[in-house]
């Protein structure tokens, strides 16, 4: 009786083991989930612009693109390498961080972890590794014609001493490509038209510092900056709030902030935008796709539409056909190549 109890048993494993195997060979296994990783910037999610657009390109993808989606808030910089190391340490695929504070981290963690793949937004490095992405954007190309537009809207405001303005971020290459293409298209503008517009600048300390914004955009105003172009991140934001309140102009950054940010959207001409949201929802299809560009860099410009200027919203009607003539031909003149920026230095 106790042979015949373990032969039964032996025979009921034997079938057990078969009808698994055949189950394994009619059906084939559930591809593992692809894990999506989104690590924050300075400002937070909430900065109606740089932040807040990654993240709604990302928002886009998750409802695009089957995958598994987790962003990671950033308070200081040593949250970067946090960030990383979560998800990391949880078997992401693909890891997003943005700008020139994560760029260290970023890099330090994709040479140590060839099986993990990055996607860093706004920076780029010579000779990436082939598992990392560069993606940046040409803003010189979108704040040349910013700085020709400033510079006609001072002159028409005070035809004495016209002065255009600007309120920075810290004082790192990406911040300086806005403010050395703003003033060479100042200096476009008063060469063009035999002009004398002036302008003046502040680097801020902080991109989420709304006070030192307004503190800066204050004492621009005093200086009778007739136009402040911001781009600061929120520190930025608080500079286009005291443009409001002393009923001057001002040009948004990023995203087009006449829609993010309704509440000054009265004084801005226009907004130098970075296709934020688009070239994150691109990558991540094209992710999904096993089609990861690592080891390259991606430029956005005025010619694939990666950066560019917001609607004119309000003052449409204000600037004059010559004007909206000209900053058609200035595209035109920067994409073929017959007019300078000024970027790189």
């Amino acid at each position: 009786m106790k042979n015949f109890v373990l032969h039964t048993g032996s025979i009921m494993l034997m079938m057990l083991f078969l009808c698994s195997s055949c189950l394994k060979t009619t059906k084939p296994d559930t591809p593992p989930i692809i894990k999506v990783g989104l690590v924050g910037g300075l400002g937070g999610f909430n900065d109606a612009g740089f932040n807040q657009n990654i993240l709604a390109g990302f928002q886009r993808a998750a409802n695009d693109f089957p995958m598994f989606y987790q962003s990671f808030d950033v308070k200081t910089s040593a949250d970067f390498a946090s960030g990383i190391n979560y998800f990391l340490s949880n078997d992401f695929n693909l890891i997003i961080t943005s700008g020139y504070d994560a760029a260290q981290a970023t890099l330090d963690a994709a040479n140590a972890h060839p099986g993990a793949d990055f996607l860093i937004l706004d920076y780029s490095v010579a000779s990436p590794p082939s598992n990392l992405l560069c993606a940046v954007f040409d803003v010189d190309q979108s704040s040349f014609p910013c700085g020709f537009l400033a510079a006609y809207w001072a002159y028409r405001s005070n035809l004495t001493n016209p002065v255009a303005g600007f309120v920075a971020g810290p004082d790192i290459p990406g911040i300086r490509q806005f403010s050395v293409s703003y003033t060479h298209g100042i200096a476009y503008f008063n060469t063009q038209y035999k002009k004398n517009v002036g302008v003046l600048g502040y680097n801020a300390t902080s991109f989420s510092d709304t006070l030192q914004g307004a503190k800066l955009a204050d004492s621009l105003i005093k200086q009778h900056a007739a136009v402040i172009f911001a781009f600061a991140g929120k520190t930025g934001n608080g500079a286009l709030y005291r443009a409001k309140e002393a009923g001057i102009r001002a040009i948004g950054v990023d995203v087009d902030q006449y829609l993010s940010i309704p509440k000054v959207g009265s004084i801005l001409l226009t907004s130098c935008m970075k296709g934020l949201d688009v070239m994150v929802h691109d990558i991540l299809g094209a992710y999904y796709n096993l089609n990861f560009q690592g080891g390259t860099v991606f430029h956005g410009n005025l010619g694939n539409g990666g950066v560019g200027l917001a609607p004119f919203h309000d003052y449409d009607q204000m600037i004059p056909d010559s004007i909206k003539t000209a900053l058609v031909n200035i595209s035109t003149g920067i994409k073929n190549g017959t007019i300078a920026t000024g970027w790189p230095e």
